[in-house]
């Protein structure tokens, strides 16, 4: 058995090689997470809006491709997963500004 190799275990999760455990769902939502990985790079790293919006497409229509998931869908997770990316920023700036006038105080 190579190290690609899998098997079926009990209640149908896959077991591979190195003892890890996984099911369907629990791959749907990986693809979920390296997608939002992907587009959430490709926002960072590129400057140029034309090619940052070419690239962004190219991932939604390559992922919906791969995993039969709507193009709706992705947009939906998109959207969902920039505004907590918003949000945590926004909550992040706002405590570092609170120990930085902690520490001017102390």
């Amino acid at each position: 058995m190579d190290d690609h190799d899998e098997i079926v275990g009990p209640q149908g999760y896959e077991i591979d090689i190195q003892g890890n455990i996984g099911n369907e769902t629990r791959r749907i939502e990986d693809l979920s997470l390296r997608f939002v990985i992907l587009v959430m790079s490709i926002n960072t790293t590129i400057e140029d809006l034309e090619a940052k919006t070419k690239m962004t497409e190219r991932a939604v229509k390559t992922c919906h491709k791969e995993t039969g998931v709507p193009i709706s869908e992705l947009a939906s997770l998109l959207v969902r997963m920039t505004k907590e990316v918003k949000e945590i920023t926004e909550l992040l700036e706002k405590n570092s500004e609170e120990m930085r006038d902690f520490f001017k105080k102390n």
